[in-house]
């Protein structure tokens, strides 16, 4: 989860384009921020190392220029948040640096067997433990070959690649080599993509910070090393060492994809690109929707998976199958499918669902389904990510980047990908590309000023609550799960989402005086019952938000949103994501960047 960068060029480029880099990156973690970069001094040069716990600082003092450096901002697993724990690492003669995402699964037993043989440890980390392994197996490659570090590229691969045989678990590491100005990429699971560009080489763990920098890609693969140097990249086999050609491609994201576009947060401003999402699906992943419908029609037993919002968006997806398609679909959470592979056959359909393709559980699912012979789909928004390569189909979101950790436009991309599906199992194809037209029309009004004035008056109300509680049946179930999730990401307000149909089996023991209550309500046959639900909990001194097309006796404010049938969870969802976005603002919270949270959970 943490975001890892580096460069190397046959020219002195700014260092502080890595911090920039880094602040692109932000999103994968942001507990603690560090740089190396080589520098010289009185005729000799060393790696010079700035790091610090806490958020990358608005302004910095002004950074020099360099050949080769590399950046890490974390999130933090081993090791609490201190500068002593932040990246990058060194190894014991400071000529060696690296920065890691991930976890070291067997570092306690490296570690002893490193500290008997003499090595310092600076940190608390397991990343650490890396760099010292690394010098290890320089030391012995040398004594093997009599060489020295400015010979032969071998030499460098050849240690990375004994170093990285010893350790356990899913992790990607750039490690700077400063002898021979060289970079060295390896990974497992843990994304890195390389890039090529005017000024030199780059690596990053997302493409998004290699935009303006690079203008061909290339995804590294779990089972090859990248040498970076000033000449450009080379990539070895992990296991033989032998010279691979990979196949490079244009990276096609622009800086307008990447950068605010006039917006005070990118979670405000990817609210509101979701319906330009649904066109762009409507337009360019028809086919592919009728090519997931037909594996879908000849599987036995087809399965959803994803986590956190992915899930909301499966579940959603359960009922969308059912009721237009009238085809039974698991919604499974991808964390714990594991537990139910046991049914799968090869003649199962298993649908991922994830924005980044790097979601650790998602990935294990998948490998998991492929275990046992399924077949695997995926929906997902990283066209070269994990995912995407472990499918064997792919539709692509395109929802384009989303930077902030909250996950908003890839998740309604979601539900218009799966209820277009549906609608062409049905064989009512035709019914679904209109629906969602209409979908996107009343997005486009959950999004006007009168909209959003109500929306921020509701806001001002639920400022100071500690808790909120939001009900919905049907369609809606999942929609509440979501608006829900929304609001105590952002906010940290105490937000519960639940079927309205069990408030009275317990949960309505919460409500007292005051206690907010979203309501979402479209005009279905869930109506009547959750409009019950809805007075229950005013009748008890609940305070009731409506989100609905119509107003009732129940709500104390009606938030309306337009009436789009089966696509009511596009629409209906909007209004919460404002809301939990307006009310962080007021609450003095970064929208972008929720404490304890990051964009891609690449870690167990």
């Amino acid at each position: 989860m943490c975001g890892i960068f580096g460069f190397v060029s046959t020219r002195e480029l700014p260092v502080a384009l890595v911090v920039d880099a880094l602040r692109t990156l932000e999103y994968r973690g942001y507990d603690s921020w560090g740089i190396a970069y080589a520098t010289s001094e009185r005729g000799g040069e060393r790696l010079a190392v700035f790091k610090q716990a806490g958020r990358l600082p608005q302004t910095l003092p002004p950074l020099p220029t360099s050949p080769i450096a590399l950046g890490h901002t974390r999130w933090a697993t081993h090791g609490g948040v201190t500068d002593e724990n932040a990246h990058p690492h060194l190894d014991c003669s400071a000529t060696l640096a690296i920065v890691h995402n991930g976890i070291i699964e067997n570092y306690r037993p490296l570690r002893e067997a490193l500290e008997q043989v003499g090595h310092h440890f600076r940190s608390g980390t397991d990343s650490e433990i890396f760099a010292h392994l690394l010098e290890d197996s320089l030391q012995r490659a040398r004594r093997v070959s009599e060489s020295t570090f400015s010979e032969p590229p071998g030499l460098l691969v050849e240690a990375v690649r004994q170093a990285f045989a010893q350790i356990r678990g899913l992790n990607a590491f750039i490690v700077l080599h400063l002898p021979s100005r060289q970079l060295v990429a390896v990974k497992s699971t843990s994304p890195l993509v390389i890039g090529i560009g005017r000024e030199g080489v780059f690596v990053s763990s997302d493409a998004v910070a290699l935009v303006g920098h690079a203008e061909q890609i290339y995804y590294l693969r779990d089972d090859e090393v990248a040498l970076l140097s000033p000449q450009g990249p080379r990539l070895f086999d992990r296991c033989t060492g032998e010279l691979r050609q990979p196949q490079w491609e244009p990276l096609t994201l622009r800086p307008a994809d990447t950068s605010l576009g006039g917006f005070p947060h990118y979670l405000i401003k990817e609210i509101h690109e979701q319906p330009h999402v649904i066109e762009r699906i409507l337009r360019e992943r028809l086919d592919g929707a009728r090519q997931l419908a037909e594996l879908i029609r000849r599987s036995y037993g087809t399965f959803l998976v994803g986590c956190g919002t992915a899930g909301y968006a499966a579940l959603c997806g359960s009922y969308l199958f059912s009721r237009i398609a009238r085809r039974h679909v698991n919604a499974v959470i991808a964390s714990e499918f594991k537990y139910q592979e046991h049914f799968l056959t090869d003649r199962s359909l298993v649908i991922a669902l994830t924005q980044s393709g790097e979601t650790v559980d998602v990935i294990e699912a998948v490998q998991a389904a492929k275990r046992r012979g399924a077949t695997v789909a995926a929906l997902v928004n990283v066209t070269g990510s994990t995912v995407a390569r472990l499918a064997d189909f792919t539709v692509p979101l395109s929802a384009g980047p989303e930077q902030s950790v909250l996950s908003t436009k890839a998740y309604t991309a979601k539900l218009a990908i799966l209820l277009l599906v549906a609608h062409i199992l049905n064989g009512s194809e035709h019914v679904g590309i209109d629906v969602l037209w209409r979908a996107i029309d009343g997005m486009e009004l959950a999004l006007a000023p009168a909209t959003l004035d109500r929306i921020r008056a509701v806001a001002e109300q639920l400022v100071n609550a500690e808790h909120c509680y939001v009900i919905g049946r049907g369609l809606s179930y999942p929609t509440a799960l979501e608006a829900a999730l929304k609001i105590k990401e952002v906010t940290y307000i105490h937000a519960e989402g639940f079927a309205g149909g069990e408030l009275k089996h317990g949960v309505i023991a919460l409500i007292q005086d005051g206690s907010p209550c979203l309501v979402f309500s479209p005009l279905d046959e869930t109506r009547p019952d959750i409009l019950s639900g809805a007075m229950e909990v005013r009748s008890r001194g609940g305070w009731v938000v409506g989100i609905s097309p119509e107003p009732d006796e129940a709500f104390h404010v009606h938030i309306p949103i337009a009436d789009v049938g089966d696509a009511s969870p596009l629409v209906a969802i909007v209004p919460a994501q404002l809301l939990a976005y307006e009310l962080a603002v007021r609450r003095g919270l970064d929208p972008d960047k929720p404490r304890n949270l990051a964009k891609s959970v690449t870690v167990k």
